[in-house]
């Protein structure tokens, strides 16, 4: 244990063999006055329960139990920094759901196994302690929560992209595209679409996958993942990303300008699958050139003039197939078109999946 002492009480780094008898009674949030007690199936405390079996270096490389103490007595080694802390009257202010995974944790896993776990500890003493008590109570006020599009900044191209020249405008994986001049703007949402729909080296499962919120939640917290790897790649350019988002938009329109009649049936396509068609339709386009600065193709004029008709044209198509592999339909259009499984179908790719 390294230990020093502040000016409102100690600041310990210490093994987990040391604190994990701390929280091991049944009764240890009532005694040690936590808010709550052991939350054991809560989403959170399995996944540390799983980081401290796995990867129990860091079990305690983020965040620091914070407790609150009549007194501190330190039995300290001739250097003065390591020792025994002996804790008198100790309260939990926070941490204490750390504390309850690593004391139930901890007859079934090997003390070797944990040596490398180091926790923070934090003690406050005297006339602090009621204030930081009471600070901890409300922390959760104050606490900006994280999210997956917040991880896209861990993302090689993404960085790329934030310091490339976006011609009177920036780049930010929080905000998307951003115009100084009052001009188009994009949110993230778009940008990973349109990637998608435009990329040649994804696959019609990307552009099914960042369809929903949940789906582009996953993309974007794991940025080693193939199809990141598909949309984000070092060959993007923000002349790229600003055609795709546009051709990727282009293409709605162009569906939601199609007539109701022709949504019945398995036209119910075109309400419940649009981006399968969107897809499709951009396959037409020159997308070997999407990112070139310098093309050898009119994208301007392919966008606003012939992805319109390509966009009708695919749907005709894909709803004829739908009518044609679905003749006996036997659930709701609005369950079954969505679906991958009969994407792949359509495309003639349900058997080359990957």
């Amino acid at each position: 244990m390294l230990a020093a002492q502040t000016t409102r009480g100690w600041i310990a780094d210490v093994r987990a063999a040391e604190l994990a008898a701390i929280a091991g009674m049944p009764d240890a949030a009532r005694r040690l006055g936590a808010r709550r007690g052991l939350l054991v199936s809560s989403p959170a405390n399995q996944s540390l329960a799983r980081m401290l079996r796995e990867r129990p270096a860091d079990f305690g490389g983020v965040g620091s139990i914070v407790l609150g103490a009549d007194a501190v007595e330190l039995q300290a080694d001739p250097g003065g920094f390591t020792g025994v802390l002996h804790v008198i009257g100790a309260e939990c202010f926070d941490g204490f759901q750390r504390l309850g995974v690593l004391a139930e944790a901890w007859h079934s896993l090997a003390v070797d196994a944990l040596a490398s776990c180091v926790l923070r500890l934090e003690i406050v003493c005297g006339s602090d302690r009621d204030r930081i008590r009471g600070l901890h109570d409300v922390a959760h006020r104050y606490v900006n929560e994280s999210t997956a599009q917040d991880l896209l900044i861990r993302s090689p191209q993404v960085l790329r992209l934030m310091q490339s020249d976006w011609e009177g405008g920036f780049f930010d994986p929080r905000r998307g595209t951003v115009s100084v001049s009052g001009g188009r703007a994009w949110t993230m949402a778009d940008v990973t679409r349109g990637l998608a729909c435009l990329s040649a080296e994804a696959r019609p499962d990307g552009m099914h996958q960042v369809m929903d919120q949940k789906g582009l939640e996953a993309l974007w917290s794991d940025h080693t993942s193939a199809l990141h790897g598909s949309i984000f790649h070092e060959r993007v350019e923000p002349i790229g990303v600003m055609r795709a988002v546009e051709a990727w938009h282009a293409a709605r329109r162009a569906l939601d300008a199609i007539p109701k009649n022709r949504r019945k049936g398995h036209g119910h396509l075109i309400e419940y699958a649009p981006d399968l068609i969107c897809w499709t339709a951009c396959r037409d386009l020159r997308l070997d050139e999407l990112h070139n600065p310098r093309p050898n193709y009119p994208w301007a004029q392919a966008i606003d003039h012939q992805l319109p008709a390509l966009t009708v044209r695919a749907a005709d198509w894909l709803v004829q197939r739908y009518s044609s592999v679905r003749a006996d339909r036997m659930r709701p259009y609005k369950v079954e078109a969505p679906e991958l499984e009969l994407w792949l179908k359509l495309l003639g790719l349900d058997g080359a999946r990957p």
